[in-house]
């Protein structure tokens, strides 16, 4: 009988008894789980949170613009905001020209450039003070890169690297080429009347030159697939031409014979990184600049995809390609989608064919 009556007893004692030890639902304060921090777009690095440390900014590449000159910083008018994380500045920056370090702009000559850029504080420019500034044309515009204040210790430097092609790189007496890290050595007796030599394999520094023509298209794939390959598979064809009346020779663009090295000529400028186009080897025999004559083109095609290197994008994103030859180039901007374009690649690395084989 004592079970029961202690049953009974607790069964009919106030509720206030177990209030004080049995907190009410309304009463718990649960402590939120910490929000997880979004995942990165592919292709991006971490997202950061506003508020913490300023990554710090890479030095200008000032060798891998197509332009790069100074002068005096007139205007700057800020532009759209795009609401993004980290947000994406617009402004156009009105400048007059002083000197041309490299490009096709004249001294004194007043230009407005666009400038954008995806960071998390709002970019801070040197107006009304003499500025050193590098960029490329697309579509017409000029699209400034870097702007900085001009520094007269570091002219000099900027002068050196914008007189060597694209993708070439160092300081006077080790100066690298995109084919340092092949085993072929340029013949020792080819100096061309070069002024600059890659320090590894003795490769002269030669230009793409005046009076001929560079262009780069995408090569439309075999077979369109709808949201997977809108930019084909990898492939740019790459057309050099003669629009004047006479001869014009581009030293930059070797040939054997009548058989123009197209992979042996072409650099690519990948996530601020150079590589030879691939099934390069480096030149290790005698050859020739290619002279094309009054109206004369011609083609070769190369495929960055093959390129190993390059962090590859996961899922669907875009990654650029700097195509070059000489100081001229082409920036392209190519969509990859990892469950296609990954299996181009295995095939390229493989050296199997991307597109059908006739019978």
């Amino acid at each position: 009988m004592k079970p029961f009556f202690l049953a009974f007893v607790i069964l009919f004692l106030p509720a206030a008894t177990f209030a004080k030890k049995i907190p009410a639902p309304d009463r718990v304060q649960v402590k939120p789980a910490p929000r997880p921090l979004p995942r990165p777009l592919p292709g991006r690095g971490p997202i950061l949170r506003p508020g913490g440390p300023e990554q710090e900014k890479a030095p200008p590449a000032w060798a891998s613009h197509q332009h790069v000159f100074t002068g005096t910083l007139d205007k700057v008018l800020a532009g759209p905001v795009g609401r993004s994380f980290p947000p994406m500045f617009t402004h156009k920056l009105t400048l007059t020209v002083k000197e041309v370090i490299r490009g096709d702009l004249k001294p004194g000559q007043e230009v407005t450039v666009s400038h954008v850029a995806r960071q998390r504080v709002k970019p801070v420019f040197p107006e009304g003070k003499p500025c050193v500034v590098g960029g490329e044309k697309s579509r017409g515009t000029l699209q400034a890169k870097d702007v900085v204040e001009l520094d007269l210790k570091e002219i000099d430097a900027i002068r050196l690297a914008c007189s060597l092609p694209l993708g070439w790189a160092g300081k006077a007496g080790s100066i690298i080429s995109p084919w340092a890290a092949l085993a072929a050595k340029w013949p020792a007796n080819l100096k061309e009347g070069a002024k600059h030599f890659c320090a590894s394999t003795g490769r002269p520094a030669l230009g793409f030159g005046s009076g001929a023509s560079f262009e780069v298209e995408k090569v439309p794939p075999e077979a369109e697939i709808k949201w997977t390959n809108p930019d084909g598979d990898g492939e740019y064809k790459i057309t050099v031409g003669n629009p004047t009346a006479q001869a014009v020779t581009i030293p930059a663009l070797r040939r054997i014979g009548g058989k123009i090295l197209w992979n042996e000529s072409v650099a690519i400028l990948c996530q601020n990184k150079t590589y030879p186009a691939p099934g390069s080897k480096g030149l290790g025999v005698a050859t020739a600049p290619v002279v094309l004559q009054p109206g004369q083109k011609v083609s070769g095609i190369v495929n960055p995809l093959a390129l190993e290197g390059p962090s590859w994008p996961k899922g669907g994103y875009r990654i650029s390609f700097q195509i070059c030859l000489g100081e001229r180039s082409s920036t392209q901007s190519f969509y990859y989608m990892s469950r296609h374009h990954d299996g181009i690649r295995a095939k390229l690395k493989a050296g199997q064919p991307i597109r059908s084989v006739g019978d």
